[in-house]
């Protein structure tokens, strides 16, 4: 699979140029109106709900792809969000291929939950589950039928930018989906790979119908767009060098569909995982960790213990193979059957 996407991503170039959207007439979103080489910034209504999501546009002067750069899906997870603050103030309208979308907030009900939860506070659902949602639905499935209309919908290339909750370390890597499709998973993992990020996980767990697509980027993936998952930063924490990270990243995702002026800075290699494999705990109790985030670690390898109340152990967790540690549980208190440690597989 791998080699098959490698060999067809150097057509990349070509690709970017294809199904582009045009940048001279205005740009229509949520029923709002971007002039040719200007910004907008507006509070977009969710149809059968009273929430409202900033978005930005800023329409350019030249042909070019509509790109969407989404942050906050969850709503414990801030370094993007703060990113997509900044990279508002430093995008010129006037030097802009095509169309550029922020969605400052994506999920704005479970953003001002204050990093308690990621879960929409009214019916409790992952909005990164319910795609792509319900006009009649509950509010995340409105919400998600929102950003399928309109966001999905209106965008040639999609990022949805997350990070690592409170009960969670997590080592920066960006999912390349694939569906099946070829030249549309090429050209996904080419654009991936210029985000700059050493550690790409393709992954292609996710359904391949549109009508059930589950997550926001598989929801561009299954109508023939890229979709990419960004995960920088973790623990809940909005620290600068996250934020840094993150905006480096925005700008080199940018610069390679070529909408703005500048040569994308060299990257300093990959890893490519193709697979996940989630380490799970037998026995509900108190996670003591014998691993760190980043790193490798071998078949049978120690990754950490679950002990009782008393301080027993109760479980020990091995490595089932070799593989890197790409997300570690940070909160000590487990449930039975609980994601503890995730290794990435080459």
């Amino acid at each position: 699979m791998q080699t098959q996407l490698c060999s067809l991503a150097l057509a990349f170039c070509l690709f970017v140029s294809m199904g582009v959207s045009a940048a001279r007439t205005p740009f229509e979103l949520a029923g709002t109106v971007t002039t040719e080489g200007t910004q907008n910034s507006f509070l977009a209504d969710v149809p059968g709900t009273d929430v409202q999501i900033p978005i930005t546009v800023f329409h350019g002067t030249q042909e070019g792809p509509v790109l969407t750069l989404s942050a906050g899906t969850h709503g414990d997870e801030f370094p993007a969000i703060t990113a997509v603050q900044r990279l508002r103030e430093d995008i010129d309208p006037q030097a802009l291929k095509g169309t550029l979308i922020l969605v400052h907030g994506a999920n704005i009900p479970a953003l001002h939950q204050r990093g308690l939860s990621p879960l929409h506070p009214e019916d409790g659902k992952n909005l990164n589950r319910e795609f792509p949602g319900s006009l009649e639905g509950t509010a995340t499935e409105r919400l998600a039928h929102f950003l399928t209309e309109e966001i999905v919908g209106r965008t040639d290339y999609l990022a949805d930018l997350h990070s690592g909750s409170a009960n969670q370390w997590l080592w920066p890597h960006i999912y390349a989906p694939f569906v099946g499709d070829p030249e549309l998973d090429a050209r996904t993992l080419a654009w991936a790979k210029t985000a700059g990020m050493r550690h790409v996980v393709l992954y292609g767990d996710r359904p391949r119908d549109p009508t059930n697509s589950i997550s926001y980027p598989n929801t561009a993936m299954t109508r023939g767009k890229p979709g990419l998952t960004l995960e920088i930063g973790d623990r809940g924490l909005n620290d600068e060098d996250d934020v840094r990270a993150y905006l480096d990243a925005l700008h080199r995702l940018i610069l390679a569909l070529d909408m703005l002026p500048g040569q994308l800075p060299p990257s300093e290699g990959h890893v490519v995982y193709e697979r996940l494999i989630e380490v799970e705990t037998p026995e509900m109790g108190l996670f003591e960790r014998r691993c760190e985030i980043g790193e490798l670690v071998e078949q049978g390898a120690l990754l950490g213990l679950v002990r009782d109340y008393f301080g027993d152990t109760i479980a020990e967790l091995r490595a089932p193979t070799r593989g890197v540690v790409l997300m570690l549980r940070h909160a000590p208190p487990v449930n039975q059957g609980a994601t503890l440690v995730t290794l990435g597989v080459e």
